[in-house]
């Protein structure tokens, strides 16, 4: 009997490897599937992490086929978990998650923490939502969540991993990057996100405008697939100083530790930038989540909104590193709530096994 781990998006993987040395420590038998998409299943086999594959990613812009998409991967996760003897399953939102755990009658915890995003679906299959304090809880009722469903954390998603973050200067090295000459990162839109606006794209054109100017500078171009880098080449013709285009799983952290300035249009890079202290911008123009303005109140995240901001950016090399600061505090209440659910509804399953008929129990166990 085991806890079921899906990861669909690159940065669950950050998310989750601390999350899965706890089940170790705890003696949690757990197993995981991961979604092909993004730089997803590259990153979990960088931390050693044993996953199957199990479906697919397209860039669907249109809702129907994003529908479709999903419940073509549900069927293909339903397939192959109702084999393993899953007790309960958590993911951070995997819609395919919670329908295959749905119609298997598989508890399932999620974890969320950009309330805008289509969440009603999940606010009430989930048997328990996970999200940061910081998220109003009248957002969440509105979109049909129970509050007895409700667990909130401190602080936010990248606080389980970033604060025991060691950065790796041979970054460097392996992306031909000259540490004397500044370095910027950039991480387009997700343009194919029902949450995305078009104004993000605005922001962008002249934010890349803006960075043409920046000869001597070194512009790294973190793309989330491969047909994202296809379409930036071709729109923007990036082959050239100062520009490099990445689609591959790279040390992300460790490039934005030796970068001058970070812009995002999406939520976790800029976030990561943000806490460990970096000139962190984002383009994001959708609906701001409670995570981002908290941390623009905080006056870690820069918002650019206008795009006479983007004409007035200056650069320059940045000397020093800022302090590493944080605590355990969110890692330690996320594993907490995690074991806690897992055993529960082993437990749970056990128990029912016990009162039920013998051979039916025989072939259940």
């Amino acid at each position: 009997m085991s806890l079921w781990i899906d990861l669909d998006n690159s940065p669950h993987v950050h998310f989750f490897a601390p999350i899965i040395r706890n089940l170790d420590r705890e003696g949690v038998r757990y197993f995981v599937t991961v979604r092909s998409f993004s730089q997803t299943e590259e990153l979990a086999r960088s931390y050693g992490l044993n996953f199957v594959t199990i479906g697919t990613h397209r860039a669907r812009h249109h809702v129907v086929t994003r529908v479709g998409e999903t419940a073509a991967r549900a069927w293909q996760l339903g397939t192959y978990v109702r084999t393993r003897k899953a007790t309960a399953a958590v993911s951070h939102n995997s819609r395919a998650l919670l329908l295959a755990s749905y119609f298997l009658k598989i508890p399932a915890m999620t974890l969320y923490d950009y309330e805008f995003a289509y969440s009603s679906f999940s606010n009430r299959v989930s048997q328990k939502v996970v999200v940061p304090s910081e998220i109003p809880t009248a957002r969440l009722v509105e979109q049909g969540l129970r509050l007895d469903k409700l667990i909130t954390y401190p602080g936010l998603k990248e606080e389980m991993y970033v604060y025991d973050f060691q950065p790796k200067e041979d970054i460097l090295s392996e992306l031909g990057l000259d540490p004397e000459r500044q370095i910027i990162t950039l991480r387009p839109p997700q343009t194919w996100a029902h949450y995305h606006n078009q104004r993000s794209e605005v922001l962008l054109d002249a934010l890349i405008r803006r960075l043409h100017q920046e000869k001597d500078a070194q512009v790294m171009v973190l793309c989330r697939t491969t047909e994202q880098a296809e379409a930036m080449r071709s729109k923007y013709g990036l082959d050239s100083r100062p520009f490099r285009i990445l689609s591959k799983a790279i040390d992300g952290l460790s490039l934005m530790w030796y970068s001058d300035a970070i812009f995002s249009g999406g939520g976790t890079m800029v976030r990561e930038a943000a806490l460990l202290g970096l000139n962190a911008y984002s383009i994001f123009a959708g609906k701001l989540g409670a995570a981002d303005a908290a941390l623009e109140r905080q006056g870690k995240l820069k918002m650019i909104r206008e795009l006479a901001e983007i004409d007035q950016l200056r650069f320059e090399k940045r000397r020093g590193f800022p302090q590493l600061k944080g605590s355990s505090e969110t890692r330690d209440f996320i594993c907490e709530q995690v074991v806690r659910f897992a055993k529960q509804n082993q437990r749970r399953k056990w128990e029912d096994l016990m009162i039920s008929k013998p051979q039916a129990r025989i072939s259940q166990l």
